[in-house]
């Protein structure tokens, strides 16, 4: 095999990909300069190029969801396979739901180049309350008692959230990997939340870059949400109406609300955190302990205490949500609407909407005419 390499980070979701999606893209020059190629695709991650290949829309399929094209992956599939450079770095958690045809897809049409994988993973149990939040911010009304019923009654299944096993069910994922392009191209990291610089040093070393090369970044986003927040989130998506479509809700709730308050506000020091019941705890840990055996069974290299997935330990309760919020954390999220997101509307919506005025226009100075004569 050719010394040049292409590197795809695969996920796993919740497992410091954002974090290291935010250094990758920071440091882009620092890596270039070092003979490591990252993608400016205009976001931090290569997100579209992964749906390109899963063939999935982002958003509601049926209200306003983007199908995502697939020109995303034949435009970087062919500036891959036209750089002289020796390492091509490409990173998104969604390249975790290929099925095999297309992860032979990638590597059939990749030419000349070593096509490897590395994952970031925690124990299932630590990644429960944070995905949940993540499918809140995609409209999901579910409490999350209701929610860890229906993805932990039967693993494998959930009506509420499908793609949660397609993404969490590691050793599987890995597996489809291994089967096409080998145990020998695949690594797996165990993330060790007790020693945050594991996972950079980790993935420095497996770059062949110097220790503290590549680094977290002080701007970093997405934190967890509190309580309160969280209440509100479930109201604001109850509430929010049947007729209107994913672009409105992903520009004036999850891009405008949540993210002011995820990205810009620190939530109170004593501020609740949403903890999970222990048996939810337990099973959990039943299917992280299926994942190590799995995980082992592929072969692929593992870096860290895989003994870990199948005895984690969080915060445990059952859930509070608060009946009243505090009207600072309203104020915060209501400054979410700025003048950039107006930047955000979709063409389409904005020539519908300013051709609608206009005809509402014509129609009332016709009426105003009409009742001259």
């Amino acid at each position: 095999m050719p010394d040049r390499r292409l590197i795809i980070h695969a996920g796993f979701h919740k497992s410091g990909t954002t974090a290291l999606q935010e250094a990758f893209d920071a440091q882009s020059e620092e890596l270039k300069s070092a003979g490591i190629i990252y993608p400016n695709i205009g976001r931090k991650a290569h997100h579209r190029v992964a749906w390109a290949l899963t063939g999935r829309s982002w958003g509601w399929s049926k209200r306003g969801g983007e199908k995502t094209s697939r020109k995303y992956w034949d435009e970087l599939a062919k500036s891959v396979n036209g750089s002289k450079e020796e390492t091509i770095l490409i990173s998104s958690e969604f390249f975790s739901e290929l099925n095999g045809d297309a992860i032979r897809t990638i590597f059939s049409e990749i030419k000349d180049r070593k096509v490897e994988v590395i994952f970031t993973v925690r124990p299932l149990v630590k990644l429960l309350s944070s995905s949940y939040q993540q499918y809140l911010k995609y409209g999901t009304k579910a409490d999350y008692t209701t929610w860890l019923h229906s993805v932990l009654d039967n693993p494998g299944e959930s009506k509420i959230n499908p793609t949660f096993w397609m993404r969490h069910f590691h050793g599987r994922v890995v597996a489809r990997w291994v089967d096409v392009i080998g145990a020998s191209h695949v690594t797996v990291i165990i993330v060790d939340e007790s020693k945050p610089e594991f996972l950079f040093d980790c993935i420095n070393e497996y770059l062949g870059l110097p220790k503290g090369f590549i680094k977290a970044q002080k701007t970093g986003s997405n934190r967890s949400l509190s309580m309160e927040e969280i209440s509100l989130l479930i109201e604001l998506n109850k509430r929010f109406p049947s007729e209107r479509d994913w672009n409105e809700y992903e520009i004036f709730i999850r891009d405008g609300y949540i993210r002011r308050l995820t990205d810009h506000v620190q939530p109170p020091k004593d501020g609740e955190k949403l903890p999970t019941p222990q048996w939810a705890i337990d099973k959990g840990n039943e299917v992280g302990a299926q994942n190590r055996r799995e995980l082992v069974a592929t072969g692929a290299k593992i870096i860290g205490d895989i003994s870990s997935l199948d005895s984690a330990k969080v915060p445990t309760g059952e859930p509070m949500y608060p009946e009243k919020i505090s009207i600072e954390l309203v104020a915060e999220a209501m400054l979410g609407f700025d003048k950039n997101i107006v930047k955000r509307f979709p063409i389409r919506w904005m020539q519908d909407n300013i051709t609608n005025r206009y005809k509402r226009k014509i129609r009332n100075e016709i009426s105003k005419l009409g009742k001259k004569l």
